[in-house]
């Protein structure tokens, strides 16, 4: 039940770029609007906006970022008309910029607005499961678009921003998806986009907010690494922004997969504290989400429910929110309750669109429904309690109970490759946290010589495991070889997902 940065694709979409050349006192206007985005204060931004647009309508920046409000209102409601206003919006800005490009084809803010337009439509379509070719079309003209812009004026650099998360976006692509590629026109590079990342935050006019958040997303290394990057990054934005809910969401779950389930949940409290304006319910969601994770990261589970709970109250029929009510289901036999357990894991959803939802929702589908077959075994419970440890950074009181599982022959009770895989896995990983790399390899060598039933994935993700400890040891060629292995696997849990961790690790 590893919580994932994925917490919600409103939260890692929502700040994509606020960019503007700097020139004026209309630079600053802007700057104030975004000032009132940011504290999610949507209503005095869109007045804003609009006020530019009377006093300035020569100038697409009104226009854009009121198009702007419209993509947020869109993504976290799924609302046909919000999403068919953005479209509108967007529609006007971009003929605006082809008036002036026909009248000057450099342009640059012209090309600049025309250029996220077309990006912004492209995440709105694939964000919200429209049509996957007229994504990839948007996606393809706004990056083409944007790298002209570079091309023509190398220190625009406010751009480099949006470049650089499509090269991050392009490389994580997994391998089943590489035909979208083709349709896009542009490869991936992960090492190469976090520089432009870079390049903004550095030098950009009105992007270092924007570029700062997504390096703390995409800084997120591999946890044995200790890389506390993007912790910093998060931590600097609720700094920056005291009063914004959104921040304070987006730094407890990062605070989460650092392992520091205390202090998520005081970022959470406080980002339902001062959530007084625009997607009250979104951050209500979200913060609830966290909150309830943390308790259970903490095996506080009696606690963990009402906040759980409370998240249900908020999901639309798309989220992705069978990890929650799988937590819930888990939850409640914890705490000796396996009726509404077998209430909550006969909820969790089965209608994915496989070629965009989300994995994990697929892997909580299947492991609920074992779980409505078999109650919680003893085995279980003591692997859920270590689970948590671990991720709490507590990975020596984890291994206590591995080391007492295997100690005590509980697995001979139970004599499955299953249970001895889910075992050996997690105590691997606990060895690693811990730079016990040779018991480590021990665990993970035992994983890949078992032949599981239900989980096999866990032997491609094994390797992957035992690719990054030979890599840390300086042994190149046996690393090189234990990744190479995982293509020897397909049609497995996570199988995209450990893609991505494998590029992401590669271009560190």
């Amino acid at each position: 039940m590893k919580f994932t940065i994925y917490l919600s694709a409103f939260l890692i979409i929502f700040l994509f770029t606020f960019s503007v050349s700097a020139n004026s006192a209309l630079d600053e206007a802007v700057l104030d609007g975004l000032d009132d985005v940011y504290n999610l204060r949507f209503e005095t931004a869109e007045s804003k906006f609009k006020q530019l647009q009377k006093s300035n309508p020569n100038d697409l920046k009104g226009f854009f970022y009121e198009s702007l409000l419209y993509f947020y209102k869109a993504l976290p409601s799924r609302d046909e008309k919000l999403f068919n206003k953005y479209i509108e919006l967007s529609d006007n800005v971009i003929e605006k910029a082809e008036d002036k490009l026909d009248r000057n084809e450099n342009d640059y803010d012209a090309l600049y607005y025309k250029g996220l337009s077309h990006s912004y439509r492209s995440l709105l379509m694939l964000s919200l499961n429209k049509s996957l070719l007229k994504a990839a079309s948007n996606g393809n003209d706004g990056y083409r678009i944007l790298s002209t812009l570079i091309e023509k004026k190398p220190d625009y650099y406010d751009a480099y921003m949006g470049l650089g998360l499509y090269k991050i976006a392009i490389g994580f692509v997994p391998e089943k998806y590489q035909w979208l590629l083709s349709l896009i026109g542009f490869e991936g590079n992960i090492k190469e986009g976090r520089k432009l990342l870079n390049t903004s935050l550095q030098n950009g006019n009105y992007t270092k907010v924007d570029s700062k958040v997504f390096l703390s997303i995409f800084s997120l290394k591999e946890k044995e690494d200790g890389d506390n990057q993007a912790l910093s990054y998060s931590k600097d934005l609720t700094e920056q922004y005291p009063g914004s809910a959104v921040f304070k969401v987006f730094y407890s779950s990062i605070l989460l997969q650092y392992g520091y389930p205390d202090e998520a949940l005081s970022a959470a409290n406080e980002a339902l504290d001062i959530n007084n304006n625009s997607f009250q319910e979104e951050i209500k969601k979200s913060a609830n989400a966290l909150i309830g994770t943390s308790y259970f990261r903490m095996n506080e589970y009696q606690r963990s429910i009402p906040f759980l709970e409370e998240y249900m109250k908020y999901v639309n029929p798309e989220d992705r929110y069978n990890v929650y009510l799988f937590t819930l289901g888990v939850s409640y036999e914890l705490i000796g309750d396996r009726n509404t357990a077998l209430q909550k894991y006969k909820n969790v959803r089965n209608n994915f669109i496989n070629e965009r939802d989300g994995e994990l929702d697929k892997l909580f589908y299947r492991l609920a429904q074992d779980k409505i077959k078999t109650p919680l075994r003893e085995i279980d419970v003591k692997l859920i309690k270590a689970l948590n440890l671990r991720e709490s950074n507590k990975a020596e009181d984890a291994l206590i109970i591995y080391n007492d599982i295997i100690s005590s022959r509980m697995l001979d009770k139970f004599n499955s490759d299953d249970d001895q895989i889910r075992v050996y896995f997690d105590m691997g990983i606990a060895c690693s946290y811990n730079k016990d790399f040779d018991n480590a390899i021990i665990a993970f060598n035992k994983c890949v010589r078992l032949k599981p039933a239900s989980e096999a994935w866990l032997v491609p993700h094994s390797y992957f495991e035992l690719g990054k400890i030979y890599d840390k040891k300086g042994d190149k060629n046996r690393s090189a070889d234990m990744f190479e292995k995982i293509f020897d696997y397909n049609d497995f849990d996570f199988e995209s997902f450990l893609e991505m961790r494998l590029s992401n690790y590669g271009n560190k």
